[in-house]
């Protein structure tokens, strides 16, 4: 029996219409954590979150697993609905289109795509029909209320571009009703007032139109303390012209495009205090130019205002904003490979990472914002130059505390904050540790005293109102007078400067010794931390990881260290200046050697059990854990190159050759190229680093550099354990795989497969039954690895990890793929969902990619188009080219078959030009000049959006 789920009101189940008694309100917060996330895994500890915030019961997990029991037994009559435990959680597997908050989404985005404003109104006004209440009102937990709050933003942003559709659509007297009911719940909204204005207008009410737009101006001007927007004074000027004639999307966002994913900036967890004049400044500055640059003195806070500015103005940008921290590196080499990690890219073939970063930018329109580039000035102004010459359509903001000196660049000196801004400030900040401050309580002065030797540094105000926990304003205005001596940089720096080493010492004295021990070993961590590496790293003697705790709590309490939540995990950041003032005091000790060291060998302990748990059924939780510390190895395999540890550097890069790879890019094959300089070819890990190098050359499309490098290891093969992806021989046999001779990989990974066959190696086995498998139907006999294939499938199944049952299913899907087409898309897409759930994205997009070949064969066009304009984003972020051209193949196929022949003759005349084969073999046409590869994505993309 088929079951409807509905979050948008009251928490529901309906199987076959009949309503389920869900239960009470633990169970149902326990099945909307589930639905939010349908058929992806929820960790326990993340489940245990939601459902409990900060006081679960102690038998947390007990609970919850009763709940499952009950939920399972609630829906055992409805068909493909099933709770399942997953390593480390749990996974509601269900349609996805019988979640009522998944086909809002659909049809919301349906209708940003439609082409004609009245189909796009209607399919608005039906994702708004799906809302029948408040989400989930009669539950209350942290999580839940943020989603919650999630969602009615979301559905207020379908309101408004409704709105705009429908206006578009000539429905101006409809609206006005609902548009002056939705002003009441938002009195500050300047495009739904500049709406209700054009649909009053529209109506014949221009009085009534122009009246909104006073009060409107008025309350901005009253509660803000800022005038109209352009969107709202573009409204108001068409009115007073008397365009009624003119397109009414002066409101309107950008055309429909494939957005990039919105979360890409940073959650603010306070209130932006202030700034009105620099905020507005900046957001027309941003229209001027393709560079902008906030200078300022640290703490002066010019990451805080470029993100401000950055969310205000993001619409403006339909690729999105995206933010790359460069805080936490040290090498200037490694700014493209951050700026590459920022927008999700990984290292195209043939390419170095800045050009493929260039490549990807070129086509794009969105606002990049480059933080904290003063360390690393030279290389980032390299990397912006090339960006802001080459990419027409990329705004860059970046933050530094000198200029880029950059033709073009316009300059923003970010000042510091006025006498009243600094005083909200220093009481907002108060109010955090101490509810009951009041600022018309405090002794008249004090608060602006401390505000003014502070110099009005943001950083500075917020480290000193977070001691009113523990004195007054007056004592504290006092204290701040006699840090004058305590002030440790430069006679010749800037006294703004020097007020903030003051302040940042000031606080760093207030900490207990133990504290302070503790803050200045935290300065060794690149990017952040958690607790587990907080303890291993600067945990001393027999203290334990609760002791540790401790005294972190204290540091964040005291803002020397400050919280982000992760997935799973809590993590905790130093601020940068805090950081250096950490580091600084470590090297007074002697003791900046030992910490780092401490570091290193942590790291490199975690680098090994994460490249032995990505081989096991815990796979996804292993990703979760390492992924977020890329900075802390990057810096530790630097420590150990800059110390002569060859054996760390080798431990290091070779554990993290398979889960680095095929999850962030191609960085760490040229750490193992940089190891390999210096080690012995006698080492137990040469052949590992060799196979790594080699694998990174492949994947840059550097053939006779993998073989090269392929070559040194002279035959000999890693120890069992090693990465996947980095076996020289394997390398070899791939890059003769690619060059056209699959007779010599088959015949390499047969032997191969003897081989771990024999030493009982499961997930060796898989990945040479997945490659002979591949060989076989690279020689057009498919069916001659079907055996291998399902025993890929067989051997897999009992290893329980994620990434082997994926390429099992993949090679079995692809023999398969011709003779029994449903069954191989079936293989496909569950092969895409395992790779997926381990951020596996190379195999998420080889199983992605068949699916839509094969569905452009034998499915649904529609279906099959959309399905290969999502692989062409897929290989365009990943930056594997073989692989997009593979699928460029695929799409001309598709065209020609629904008769699009115009089309695919473009894509045929692409493919040629770079050497490619093509499924065309007509000749008409071949004299017509050729579009490079860059285009034909392009051309593509435009032409599978049309179906």
């Amino acid at each position: 029996m088929a079951v409807e789920f509905r979050l948008l009101g009251d928490v529901e189940a309906r199987l076959a219409g009949r309503r389920l008694e869900i239960g009470h309100v633990r169970q149902r917060c326990v099945l909307v954590a589930l639905l939010v996330d349908v058929n992806h895994a929820v960790g326990t500890d993340q489940l245990i979150n939601r459902v409990w915030a900060g006081e679960p019961p102690h038998n947390a997990r007990n609970a919850l697993a009763a709940y499952m029991s009950r939920l399972r037994t609630l829906f055992a009559d409805a068909d493909g609905v099933q709770i399942l435990r997953r390593p480390g959680g749990y996974l509601l597997e269900a349609d996805a289109h019988s979640v009522d908050l998944v086909c809002f989404r659909r049809l919301a985005a349906e209708a940003r795509n439609a082409a004609d404003p009245a189909d796009a109104a209607a399919r608005f006004d039906e994702a708004l029909g799906l809302w029948r209440a408040e989400p989930f009102a009669t539950l209350d937990t942290p999580w839940i209320n943020e989603v919650r709050n999630s969602l009615e933003i979301e559905r207020f942003s379908v309101v408004l571009d409704r709105n705009d559709r429908a206006l578009e659509a000539g429905r101006h007297a409809d609206l006005v009703a609902e548009l002056t009911t939705e002003m009441q719940a938002h009195p500050l909204d300047e495009r739904l007032a500049a709406q209700l204005m054009l649909a009053q207008y529209r109506a014949g009410r221009q009085a009534l139109a122009l009246e909104v737009f006073q009060q409107m101006r008025v309350r901005l001007v009253e509660e803000l303390g800022v005038d109209p927007s352009p969107v709202l004074r573009d409204a108001h000027e068409q009115i007073l012209v008397g365009e009624r004639d003119a397109v009414p999307g002066v409101c309107a966002p950008p055309p429909p495009r494939n957005r990039q994913p919105a979360a890409t900036l940073p959650r603010r967890p306070t209130a932006f205090i202030g700034r009105h004049a620099e905020r507005q400044r900046l957001g027309a500055a941003l229209a001027e130019g393709p560079l902008l640059t906030l200078t300022g003195v640290g703490g002066v806070g010019k990451t805080r205002l470029a993100l401000e500015v950055a969310a205000a103005e993001g619409d403006r940008y339909p690729d999105g904003v995206w933010l790359c921290e460069l805080a936490p590196l040290d090498d200037g080499a490694a700014v493209g490979h951050a700026v590459a990690a920022a927008l999700r890219l990984q290292q195209r073939h043939g390419l170095d990472i800045e050009a493929t970063v260039i490549e990807y930018l070129g086509t794009r329109e969105l606002l990049l914002i480059v933080d904290n580039c003063e360390h690393l000035l030279d290389s980032a102004a390299a990397l912006i130059d090339r960006i802001i010459t080459r990419c027409p359509r990329v705004t860059v903001l970046a933050t530094s505390r000198e200029a880029l000196g950059l033709n073009g660049e316009r300059l923003f000196a970010v000042p510091p904050l006025g006498a009243d801004e600094s005083t909200a400030l220093f009481a907002d900040r108060a109010r955090a540790g101490r509810p009951d401050f009041d600022l018309a309580r405090e002794p008249v002065g004090a608060v602006a005293e401390i505000c003014r030797q502070l110099d009005g540094l943001p950083l500075a105000i917020e480290l000193a109102a977070s001691r009113i926990r523990v004195m007054g304003s007056l004592d504290l205005a006092r204290r701040l007078d006699g840090l004058r001596l305590l002030r440790g940089g430069s006679r010749g720096a800037l006294p703004r400067q020097q007020s903030l080493a003051a302040t940042i010492d000031w606080s760093y004295q207030l900490l207990t010794a133990a504290e302070q021990s503790l803050f200045m070993r935290l300065s060794v961590f690149a990017g952040g931390f958690d607790l587990e590496a907080a303890h291993g790293v600067c945990g001393e003697g027999d203290a334990t990881e609760d002791d540790t705790l401790d005294l972190l709590t204290g540091l964040v309490d005291k803002s020397m260290v400050t919280v982000r939540g992760g997935a799973a995990t809590t993590r905790y950041v130093v601020l940068e200046t805090l950081r250096a003032h950490g580091r600084e005091r470590l090297s007074e000790r002697g003791s900046a050697g030992g910490a780092a060291a401490r570091h290193m060998a942590y790291f490199t302990r975690l680098a090994q059990l994460a490249a032995a748990g990505v081989h096991t059924a815990d796979e996804a939780a292993w990703v979760e854990r390492i992924l977020p510390d890329y900075d802390n190895l990057r810096a530790a395999f630097e420590h150990a190159m800059a110390v002569g540890e060859v054996d760390a550097a080798l431990q290091l890069v070779t554990s993290l050759s398979e889960i680095v790879h095929l999850r962030i890019g191609f960085e760490t094959s040229g750490w193992a190229e940089r190891a390999l300089a210096v080690t012995d070819a006698g080492h137990p890990l040469f052949a590992a680093a060799v196979g790594f190098a080699a694998r990174g050359a492949w994947n840059r499309g550097d053939h006779a550099r993998a073989r090269a490098l392929a070559s040194r290891a002279e035959g000999r093969d890693p120890g069992r354990g090693n990465g996947r992806v980095a076996y020289p021989g394997d390398v070899l046999a791939d890059v003769a795989l690619y060059e056209g001779d699959p007779a010599f990989a088959l015949a390499h990974y047969d032997t191969e497969m003897t081989r771990a066959r024999a030493d009982d190696d499961p997930i060796r086995l898989v990945w040479t039954l997945f490659y002979v498998a591949i060989c076989q139907a690279a020689l057009r006999t498919p069916e001659a690895g079907r055996e291998a294939a399902e025993e890929a499938v067989a051997v897999a199944e009992a290893t329980h990890n994620p990434t082997a049952r994926s390429m099992a299913r993949y090679a079995l899907g692809l023999v398969l793929k011709k003779s029994d087409p449903d069954a191989a898309l079936g293989l496909f897409d569950e092969a895409a969902a395992l790779a997926a759930a381990v951020q596996n994205f190379w195999w998420h997009g080889i199983a992605i990619m068949e699916a839509a070949s094969t569905r452009g064969v034998h499915g649904e066009p529609s279906v099959a188009a959309r399905e290969f304009a999502d692989v062409l984003d897929h290989w365009d972020r990943v930056g594997d080219w073989s692989q997009q051209w593979l699928n460029l193949r695929y799409i001309t196929r598709f065209l020609l078959r629904i008769g699009a022949t115009d089309d695919a003759m473009v894509l045929h005349r692409a493919l040629l030009a770079a050497g490619r084969q093509s499924p065309v073999r007509s000749t008409n046409g071949a004299d017509a000049p050729a579009v490079s590869g860059v285009q034909a994505v392009a051309h593509a993309r435009a032409v599978l959006r049309r179906f």
